[in-house]
């Protein structure tokens, strides 16, 4: 659902706004509190632990997004040919020009500068990377995590809640603090927090909290973003103990690759649909999408999972302490 939220927001320009961050933050807190779950119940905080979690985080992220960078590099390189601009997709989608932006680009690491991104959308996902490292800090005490989350909001609040720093807010890296510490200590109370479990309300909440947009334009890109994250906690703490069954992880397989090659994937119909960003040149692309995400999964993603290293607190039947699969 996050997933598609994001690659609608992006190819559609009818879509309500507000949606893509929020959906952007709600990974965060699931990152949050989901590498906070597995840290303390499967990895640990040992050497052994920490150096399975980083191979482990490390044969998640950087071979599908090595892959649609390759894509994203092939697409620019071919549209650049005919003097094609894909920024008209989106604004950040365009060739790195220095050493300095390619390093970033193969890296992903947060304190680089950046310039053009082949893949778009990874200024999060560098975010996202960011925080992997700092995770066995706020896992191993819900004191850093408190610490954590009371220096986001500060930083947060020094910047200002108005529309013109929203940008600076939502998508540099110590403000982005605020949503993986809320996770991580959402997990170390998620015990007491349990009472509060309502999987189908919390849902059903954080959708229409986006509908606020219709009636207050300005909510999303001042404190809209908070409540979301609020209740993109809410909605973790209700929905991690549900159980999956076969279309829950195949969907939550496609929701990386979805993530990564939409805009790509957009790319390749700019010439084909005339206008671009119209409900057509949408349901197009995202359907590509999903079909190419389909392959990806099947021939790529899933037989480099078997490659991961196993867990010190894997149970010796294969399965997860924590309920984790």
């Amino acid at each position: 659902m996050l997933a598609s939220l994001v690659a609608a927001s992006h190819l559609w320009s009818g879509m309500i706004h507000g949606y893509a961050a929020y959906a952007v933050w709600a990974f965060f807190a699931l990152s949050g509190f989901l590498m906070t779950l597995v840290l303390t119940t499967r990895y640990g905080v040992d050497r052994r632990g920490l150096g399975a979690y980083a191979f482990n985080r490390f044969m998640r992220i950087f071979p599908l997004y090595w892959l649609a960078t390759l894509m994203g590099v092939a697409t620019l390189w071919y549209y650049g040919r005919w003097g094609v601009d894909l920024r008209l997709i989106n604004g950040e989608f365009y060739m790195p020009a220095s050493l300095r932006e390619w390093s970033y680009v193969l890296t992903l690491f947060p304190g680089i500068h950046r310039g053009g991104l082949p893949v778009p959308v990874s200024n999060a996902l560098a975010i996202e990377v960011g925080y992997y490292m700092l995770m066995p800090l706020m896992a191993r005490s819900r004191s850093t995590a408190w610490f954590a989350v009371a220096v986001a909001v500060m930083l947060n609040l020094e910047m200002g809640i108005v529309g013109s720093s929203f940008g600076e807010r939502y998508s540099t890296f110590l403000p982005c603090m605020l949503p993986f510490a809320a996770g991580s200590l959402a997990c170390h109370y998620r015990e007491a927090l349990s009472r509060f479990s309502m999987p189908w309300t919390s849902s059903l909440a954080w959708l229409a909290h986006g509908l606020l947009w219709l009636k207050f334009p300005h909510w999303p890109w001042t404190w809209g973003l908070y409540a979301s994250a609020v209740l993109s906690v809410w909605m973790v703490v209700s929905l991690h103990r549900q159980r999956s069954g076969k279309v829950d992880r195949l969907l939550g397989d496609l929701s990386y690759p979805v993530y990564l090659i939409h805009t790509t994937v957009a790319a390749w119909f700019l010439c084909l649909c005339g206008e671009i960003r119209t409900p057509a040149f949408f349901l197009k692309a995202f359907a590509l999408t999903l079909a190419l995400s389909w392959l990806i999964v099947a021939l790529i993603d899933r037989p480099l999972s078997r490659m991961k290293r196993k867990a010190p607190g894997d149970t010796p039947n294969g399965g997860r302490i924590g309920g984790l699969a």
